[in-house]
């Protein structure tokens, strides 16, 4: 059987995304054109690779043991293209709406000529393996918050200090305040509903409402961020929480306001010391110029919070 790799791609992606708008977003395709790949590709195999609803994507038992073989395949093609041309850089943002993908297009304000193929992996803890077998390039994450030491093959540089905002319906009673103390949510806590998360903005969370003292309301249950977003525009007025790099969705009309003392989100660039790859020392250096120039790293200990163990 010959395996058709735009498809295998498609699938990979997919099962990255965990999202078929997303995948097809990351691929440059239209929706209904990644969804023919896959639905072939399932022909081609004799099996269903997912399972689908109205809101998420899930892989079926025979996806989760093609997923690994899917992932060699790609590889193996990527590395015999590499022999006859540089390929571009291999990033893995998380998610295409978070800070990273921010971070991404201010470099290219910086270098136009920055080429990069980037991917979503939906946090630092699954870009990790990656890196080390030289799948990735370069990732981005809150490295003290994956739950294990980094490899001492990989190695990071903080960059970006992304503020914490809160996030709320104009209905909302603390609407009208040009920031939100911490004690402000003393009654009613932050709320942060259940769904699935990357290792590090869960850790991350947990050490802010034990470092601060707040509450967390975790009621409810959000499929994803859009999922989120609704409920707190059109659900029962609450506060959440919003990296101040997020593209919002101007439809829902939310409020965003500082915390007072503003919480700082740090993200760190990673690599694999070994990977000496001139564009990736050239990477490394626009960030950090770019990251100096725009004062990312720069705060106010007396007027911020960041997690222990934070160097810049």
């Amino acid at each position: 059987m010959d395996l058709d790799l735009a498809q295998v791609r498609a699938f990979v992606v997919t099962a990255d995304q965990q999202h078929f708008s997303r995948a097809a977003d990351a691929l440059f395709l239209t929706q209904q054109a990644l969804s023919k790949r896959i639905k072939r590709l399932e022909e081609s195999l004799g099996t269903q690779l997912f399972s689908r609803t109205n809101r998420a994507v899930e892989l079926t038992e025979d996806g989760h043991r093609f997923l690994p073989h899917a992932r060699e395949l790609i590889r193996v093609a990527d590395a015999a293209v590499a022999v006859f041309q540089e390929q571009p850089l291999k990033l893995d943002l998380i998610d295409f709406r978070l800070a990273p993908a921010f971070i991404l297009r201010k470099l290219a304000e910086q270098d136009p000529q920055l080429v990069v193929e980037r991917s979503a992996r939906q946090g630092l803890d699954n870009a990790i393996e990656p890196l080390l077998n030289g799948e990735l390039d370069v990732a981005f994450g809150f490295v003290h918050g994956i739950g294990r030491p980094l490899p001492d093959e990989l190695d990071h540089r903080v960059i970006r200090l992304e503020p914490i905002l809160a996030l709320l319906p104009p209905e909302h009673p603390l609407a009208d305040q040009s920031e939100i103390r911490i004690e402000d949510l003393a009654q009613e806590g932050l709320w942060l509903p259940s769904r699935k998360s990357s290792t590090e903005w869960h850790n991350f969370k947990q050490q802010l409402a034990q470092g601060l003292g707040l509450r967390v309301d975790n009621t409810g249950i959000s499929y994803d961020l859009r999922h989120t977003l609704e409920q707190a525009r059109y659900g029962k007025p609450r506060v959440t929480l919003v990296g101040a790099d997020m593209d919002l969705p101007r439809d829902l009309n939310l409020i965003v306001l500082p915390f007072k003392p503003l919480p700082l989100f740090p993200w760190s660039i990673v690599w694999h010391k070994q990977n000496k790859r001139p564009a990736l020392r050239d990477l490394l250096a626009l960030a950090g110029k770019t990251s100096r120039a725009e004062g990312w790293c720069d705060y106010d200990p007396a007027a911020c919070w960041i997690p222990q163990g934070i160097g810049t």
